[in-house]
């Protein structure tokens, strides 16, 4: 899995940490709104920044299997 050097994909709100990541501009077709945003369900930062990091490094994990298989790869087409 990959490391995300600064996870500083949180925000606060009314006490609650929220996460919140754009989508990247050549991804959006997969997905219906431009950014991601859900409750951490803590109010620990120390916690969120926790379940905020393994957010980023699930995303960037997706993320690298659509692009790559969005790719146009030689061969592909014999799959």
């Amino acid at each position: 899995m990959s490391e995300t050097k600064s996870p500083t994909f949180t925000f606060a709100k009314d006490g609650v940490f929220y996460f919140s990541r754009r989508i990247p501009r050549e991804l959006r077709r997969h997905y219906s709104s431009p950014r991601i945003a859900y409750s951490l369900r803590t109010k620990s930062e120390k916690l969120a920044e926790a379940r905020a990091r393994r957010a980023a490094d699930q995303l960037d994990e997706y993320w690298y299997h659509l692009r790559s298989h969005d790719a146009d790869l030689p061969g592909r087409e014999w799959r």
